[in-house]
Formats: C-alpha cells, sequence, structure tokens
C-alpha cells in the first residue's frame, strides 16, 4: 500500500512540476524569484506559476487546466487534490502545495 501511495505521489509530482514549466514557459515575463523585496524559492515559484489567477490558491480548474494541457487525463488533477488538500476546502493553498513538495522530493 506505500509504495502504491509513494508511487501515485511521484507519478503526480512529475506532472505537477510539467504543469509548472509549461506556466512558466507561457508567462515568459512572469517576474523571478523576487517580489516586493522578498525572496521566492523555487517552490513558490512553481506554485505561484499554477495559481494562474493570483489568488492565492490553486482551484480544481486551475489545475485541471494545466494538467489537460499536458495531455494527462483531468482526473489526474482530481486525484491530486484529494492528495494534496488536506483541509478540504477545495483547493490548493501554498502550505499545502509545499508539504506535498516536501515529502516527494
Amino acid at each position: 500500500m506505500f509504495y502504491f501511495v509513494d508511487t501515485q505521489a511521484k507519478r503526480l509530482k512529475t506532472i505537477m512540476l510539467a504543469a509548472a514549466e509549461l506556466a512558466a514557459l507561457r508567462l515568459k515575463d512572469f517576474p523571478s524569484g523576487n517580489h516586493k523585496g522578498i525572496e521566492f524559492d523555487q517552490r513558490d515559484r512553481v506554485f505561484r506559476l499554477l495559481d494562474k489567477n493570483g489568488d492565492g490558491k490553486i482551484s480544481i480548474e486551475e489545475l485541471t487546466e494545466v494538467i489537460e494541457e499536458l495531455g494527462a487525463p483531468g482526473e489526474d488533477a482530481h486525484d491530486m487534490m484529494l492528495l494534496l488538500d488536506s483541509n478540504s476546502d477545495g483547493s490548493l493553498s501554498s502550505d499545502e502545495f509545499q508539504m506535498f513538495q516536501k515529502q516527494v522530493i
């Protein structure tokens, strides 16, 4: 069971990182690591790239759109949300996203 969850988490992380790379290509002029004098690490940058509307959370719609652009099934976005959305509010906060990345690195 643990192996399956770990494998699934790594697969979903790979999709998530590919989604961020796609977002970065589409947003070539997106500000790099420094925003209003605050240094953002790579995880913050990936999160902000996936948060297309800039509201501070990744919605299921934002996640699904990027996942489908990568050619993966939309169900992967729902699987990611179930796995990552620890407070079950239907979106991913920066903290939830960072916790996921730390767990599967």
